[in-house]
């Protein structure tokens, strides 16, 4: 029964989330209750399909109906409208989009031949795909901004950034754990690095520049933060763009990793973002000590790993 409730109801709960979220629900119920025909008005669809669909994510503490039949959010549905501070319904739109959605189907061919899914199914990896294809470019990119929405106040309250005065974010995205870092250190100078078409929606007040971090990356910073970037690559092209940070970083700075740690020799929840990494990316998850390998061939040294709940912060020192 166990097994069985990881098979079901959860493939069903996954795209359910993700019809709601795609189609606002959340916000149309807050901050009142609605009837299904006034939830079917405002999102056109249909009113009976609708109801059923919500009836069965109420099954599980997603949306409650009161007496009068009029649906309601629960703080679990809540998290679902766009203006909640810890707004996950980005994720719930990327994590069952269409192009998500065919590649981790392609899992049983990556496992049985070792190759990343997106170049197989889509032929070309999976950030240049994202670079052609604009609409699911904006799909991830909103869940990477939920995500660092997330993560940086953990980072703020478990780092005391203060005595750096050009922080650089490398692969940061739209701005927002840069925004976060530098309204909690107004001492500072921001720095926000990724590809010109992501930075281009960027909105935070920093130097913004468009780039690609396997060619180079801004010089003279005495801190470099890099969230979630590592885990999406290879060993040989996370070193790559470790070494770029080297040669860019000032001789006393601080390079920092913002990046799920695996305990070593156990198992781990980590490790399903692992075998995603494996399917889309063809990066990987690692332990401490694959971090300090890592590390030490790029030309820096791991001096601690702070944990910050569900990820953690990585403090590295050039050699």
């Amino acid at each position: 029964m166990q097994l069985f409730q990881f098979i079901w109801p959860g493939a069903m709960a996954t795209q359910a989330i993700y019809v709601a979220a795609t189609l606002g629900v959340a916000d149309h119920l807050h901050p009142t209750p609605r009837s299904i025909g006034e939830l079917a008005a405002a999102t056109h669809t249909h009113a009976e399909s609708l109801r059923r669909l919500l009836r069965s994510l109420k099954s599980v503490g997603i949306f409650s109906e009161d007496a009068a039949g009029k649906f309601q959010n629960t703080p679990m549905s809540d998290c679902l409208r766009h203006d909640h501070p810890q707004s996950i319904r980005a994720w719930a739109i990327f994590l069952s989009s269409p192009f998500f959605w065919k590649s981790l189907g392609a899992l049983h061919e990556t496992v049985m031949t070792g190759e990343t899914a997106v170049d197989r199914l889509f032929g070309k990896p999976f950030f240049k795909y994202l670079a052609e294809h604009s609409d699911a470019a904006a799909i991830f990119n909103a869940a990477m901004g939920s995500g660092s929405a997330m993560i940086a106040p953990l980072v703020v309250s478990g780092y005391d950034f203060s005595k750096f005065m050009r922080i650089v974010d490398v692969g940061g995205g739209n701005g927002t754990l840069l925004r976060g870092i530098l309204a909690a250190n107004p001492q500072a100078r921001g720095v926000l690095f990724d590809l010109p078409e992501v930075v281009a929606t960027a909105k935070v007040d920093a130097e913004i520049i468009g780039g690609d971090f396997f060619d180079a990356i801004p010089a003279g910073g005495d801190a470099y933060i890099l969230k979630g970037v590592v885990h999406d690559w290879s060993t040989p092209d996370a070193v790559r763009i470790l070494k770029n940070c080297r040669s860019a970083i000032r001789p006393d700075g601080t390079l920092f990793l913002v990046e799920g740690v695996l305990p070593s020799g156990e198992s781990n929840p980590g490790d399903f973002m692992d075998v995603l990494m494996m399917t889309l990316t063809g990066g990987q998850e690692r332990t401490e000590s694959g971090f300090r390998s890592l590390l030490s061939d790029a030309g820096f040294s791991l001096q601690r790993v702070i944990p910050l709940g569900p990820t953690s912060l990585l403090e590295c020192k050039p050699v």
